[in-house]
């Protein structure tokens, strides 16, 4: 079975990589033509994944179409902002047989849509399943033990799925809370930019981190129960799992913007020093508009935007942390 990405980004590269090596045929798109050239010629993405050797079953196009022609099962790993452009185009030639895996993760400020939804619009009649957990592509790449969970509504294509991507340090375990994994993925980057801001202060106690993350665990359930999702979705590998993943971690682009929030840079120095701002950015922004409409109480998700946009300083916001955040 041929199987395609679309995105060879840090992510997608290394899960088409994972699925490469598990000795299944790859074909990647890719819009840089650089990082397309350097994949099929040096068999390396040192753009987006240096210091990993890639499988030769892995090779790359900058032709979108080639991969949906070709591949029975395709992987989205590009941001989500960029689904729609990308592949609403091909909407009436992709074949309804094709499963697509969606591992892009982000709301539509306009829409409101998640990324998962725009997929389900776009593509109604293709089998959709949504992917998520700790997956921190620099660590599986590296072969690192990792568990995520994918989620959909067909048993026998959820299989399929597990079958491409499952080895002896990859994992999957299944849900039918396709919306609940998905948000698990998506909110879990508001957060981390909290956990940014307490590392550029240089506060490392446990108890503050341990009662932090907690909190920012019963805000995303809130606001997740609130969009349809299962509560104990977001206390499994998907929710927990993925917010202590990217919280923790040192590859993680939204802590790193709460790393430059706390020594005092502009949102468009950050931009500039980081080339875009995180999907926690503008996911933040969306997350307690729709917050607001549905009437869910955000106190943590609101304090760390008034921290982004200036409205209260950061040793403020650590200060007034139990008194203020605590219902």
């Amino acid at each position: 079975m041929q199987i395609g990405i679309i995105g060879l980004g840090n992510f997608g590269t290394a899960m088409g990589n994972l699925i490469a090596n598990n000795g299944y045929p790859v074909l990647g798109w890719e819009y840089n033509s650089d990082v397309v050239a350097e994949i099929n010629q040096k068999q390396t993405n040192s753009k987006f994944l240096p210091d990993v050797s890639l499988s030769k079953n892995l090779s790359a196009t900058t032709e979108v179409k080639t991969v949906f022609d070709s591949s029975q099962m395709v992987f989205i790993a590009i941001p989500s902002i960029f689904i729609q452009p990308t592949l609403e185009p091909l909407r009436e030639q992709i074949s309804h047989e094709t499963i697509l895996v969606n591992l892009a993760k982000g709301i539509d400020r306009q829409t409101g849509l998640t990324a998962f939804q725009i997929l389900s619009k776009l593509f109604p009649h293709c089998s959709r399943i949504m992917l998520s957990g700790p997956s921190v592509a620099n660590e599986f790449s590296q072969g690192m033990p990792t568990l995520v969970t994918i989620a959909g509504q067909n048993s026998s294509h959820l299989l399929m799925v597990s079958q491409v991507l499952d080895n002896d340090h990859f994992r999957t375990r299944f849900s039918d809370d396709e919306i609940g994994v998905e948000m698990g993925g998506v909110l879990k980057n508001i957060y981390a930019i909290g956990l940014g801001l307490f590392d550029g202060k240089s506060i490392h106690s446990i108890n503050f981190r341990a009662s932090y993350i907690t909190l920012a665990l019963e805000e995303m359930a809130r606001i997740g129960v609130g969009l349809g999702a299962k509560l104990e979705t977001f206390l499994y590998i998907s929710g927990m799992g993925d917010l202590l993943a990217t919280s923790l971690s040192q590859h993680s682009h939204n802590r790193r913007m709460g790393e430059l929030l706390a020594s005092d840079f502009s949102l468009p120095e950050i931009q500039e020093k980081m080339g875009v701002l995180p999907e926690g950015y503008n996911t933040l922004k969306t997350t307690l508009y729709i917050a607001e409409k549905l009437h869910i109480s955000l106190p943590l998700a609101r304090g760390l935007w008034e921290v982004i946009n200036g409205k209260c300083q950061v040793n403020t916001f650590i200060n007034s942390f139990i008194k203020d955040f605590i219902d």
